[in-house]
C-alpha cells in the first residue's frame, strides 16, 4: 500500500483520486499523509471513513444525496453539523407547509356548501393542486 501510494504522489498528478488512503497504513505513515495533503497544491478527492483523518485533511465536503451533489466548506465535522441545521430547517419548513394545507383544507370542508365564498373555495381548491 506504501509503495503504491508513494508512486501516486510521486508523479503530482492534476487530480488525485484517494479511496480509504488510511487503510493499512501505520500511525506514523498516516500523520505523513495528512502533512502532505495539507501542503501539496493539487486537487485531492477522498472517500474515506476515518473521521480524524477527513477532519485534518478536507477543507470542502460535497455530498451527493437524491442525485444532487450539495456542496459544504469546512471539514467533516463543520459539514455534519450544517447538514443536520439544514435538515432540521428542512422538517420545519415541512411541517409548516403541512399546517397550511390543513388549515386551507378546513376551510374548504367549512364553506364547501355557502354560495357567498363559493370562489374563495374554488380558489383555495386549485391552490392545493
Amino acid at each position: 500500500m506504501r509503495v503504491t501510494l508513494a508512486r501516486a504522489l510521486f508523479v503530482k498528478p492534476d487530480i488525485l483520486l484517494l479511496d480509504e488512503p488510511t487503510n493499512h497504513l501505520d500511525l506514523d505513515a498516516v500523520m505523513w499523509l495528512e502533512g502532505y495533503l495539507n501542503d501539496c497544491d493539487q486537487t485531492v478527492v477522498v472517500v474515506s471513513h476515518a473521521r480524524e483523518f477527513l477532519n485534518n485533511v478536507c477543507n470542502k465536503i460535497i455530498h451527493f444525496h437524491d442525485q444532487e451533489l450539495v456542496y459544504y466548506d469546512g471539514n467533516y465535522d463543520s459539514f455534519e453539523q450544517k447538514r443536520n441545521e439544514d435538515m432540521r430547517n428542512q422538517k420545519k419548513q415541512y411541517e409548516k407547509q403541512q399546517d397550511k394545507i390543513e388549515h386551507t383544507q378546513k376551510f374548504i370542508d367549512q364553506f364547501r356548501a355557502n354560495k357567498k365564498r363559493a370562489s374563495l373555495v374554488q380558489s383555495r381548491i386549485k391552490a392545493l393542486e
